[in-house]
């Protein structure tokens, strides 16, 4: 199986909806058809291949339904693959490698910490509700353990089960497989009624991804932590106790407009809830503009076009007459946190902003993971310079069967 065989091809009228509605090229028609034929025929489009940021917002103007994100995906890798392996720094990014950053980070967490995240290997007692924490969330697993909100929810997210998001989207389906496969495996055991996402990212590739790509389907409800938090206060189970004092631009990640105005909304009125102003850049919605993450996959070691996407973001942000700026996926909050100070932007992370004002502690907030990151990276440091098949089947993490 790979990403093209996820849509029926030939129902592609070849209309070039997608490339001139996409906000990042904005084609015009005559260019826009001639690159997908060029795609679907000949397996490549120069400009796509280019300028593509792969951030979904395709996959939403196509009028037959199809998803030319992934096509794009796939044809991109395959004519990478033409020029020779790729770096060895891409399965060092998906949880359950051998060699993994998501070891490394959770080796470097305090005995403690470790010991939650042990806690969290173990299956939940039957539930109603129980809450999932992912890849990021578990480097919060102080501030979730000790939550006085979430505190009648059970934790699940043992160290090496994954959403399947980095693998998926940097372009090893086989990788997805199996790590999805084996976090399917683990859940068939949950006894609950609804599982809470913690993470937005996770919320989107198990409840968006896994049934509409993939085919399969949870035997629970699955709800985000937005949605989750937004229905306690509705109903009164949340008393605002930290209002935030703080107007802001609002970056959307990748996701929000693939998981649709359900959502969208729910992040909206939650964090608007905890006196936060919102102000939409010019770019938003269907057309918002990517944190410039994925583009990795084009430019590892020329970064010129992530730094061009991140300009676009903060010019867009200044022009609200702001300099702030509320994300809510964790893997921009990650890429931004590198430029935002030399640009003169203050960065918010919604979850945790949200939690704070409705009476949560926060002792080990992201930002202070970042340098985390920084070192793992460096304790790695010759990874650029070997070359792996991104498809070829991964070494099984350690102690896996």
């Amino acid at each position: 199986m790979s990403y093209t065989s996820l849509s029926d091809w030939n129902h592609c009228t070849e209309c070039g909806d997608c490339l001139v509605l996409c906000p990042v090229m904005e084609m015009e028609r005559d260019e826009a058809t001639a690159a997908i034929s060029g795609l679907l025929h000949h397996g490549r489009s120069e400009r796509v291949f280019d300028e593509c940021t792969f951030c979904f917002r395709c996959n939403n103007f196509c009028p037959q339904g199809l998803r030319p994100h992934e096509l794009i995906l796939e044809k991109f890798l395959a004519a990478r693959k033409e020029k020779g392996a790729m770096s060895a720094v891409y399965p060092y990014l998906f949880n359950g490698m051998e060699t993994s950053l998501w070891k490394d980070l959770y080796a470097r967490l305090t005995q403690n910490e470790q010991s939650i995240l042990k806690k969290w290997s173990e299956m939940p007692p039957p539930s109603r509700e129980i809450l999932w924490v992912g890849c990021i969330g578990r480097l919060s697993c102080v501030d979730i353990e000790n939550s006085e909100i979430m505190r009648d929810l059970p934790k699940y997210g043992p160290p090496e089960l994954c959403c399947g998001e980095l693998a998926y989207r940097l372009g090893s389906w086989k990788a997805y497989v199996r790590t999805i496969e084996k976090t399917l495996k683990a859940f068939e055991k949950l006894k609950t009624e609804t599982m809470v996402c913690y993470c937005g990212s996770c919320y989107n590739y198990l409840s968006n991804i896994l049934p509409r790509v993939y085919g399969r389907k949870l035997p629970f409800r699955l709800i985000s932590l937005y949605e989750w938090l937004d229905e306690k206060r509705k109903a009164g189970a949340l008393r605002l106790q930290k209002p935030l004092s703080l107007k802001t631009a609002l970056h959307e990640s990748c996701y929000v407009s693939e998981l649709g105005q359900g959502f969208a909304g729910s992040l909206r009125d939650l964090y608007a809830s905890t006196g936060a102003k919102i102000l939409d850049l010019p770019h938003n919605g269907e057309r918002n503009l990517s944190c410039g993450a994925v583009s990795v996959l084009r430019t590892l070691y020329m970064p010129s076009s992530l730094f061009k996407e991140q300009n676009i973001k903060y010019r867009e942000v200044r022009q609200t007459g702001v300099r702030d700026l509320a994300v809510n996926c964790p893997g921009c909050y990650i890429t931004l946190s590198l430029t935002s100070r030399f640009k003169g932007i203050k960065l918010h992370y919604i979850p945790e902003e949200v939690l704070q004002a409705y009476g949560d502690r926060i002792t080990r907030p992201l930002s202070s993971r970042i340098q985390l990151f920084v070192r793992s990276f460096l304790r790695r440091f010759t990874l650029p310079l070997k070359r792996v098949d991104p498809e070829a089947s991964p070494a099984p993490a350690v102690g896996e069967d």
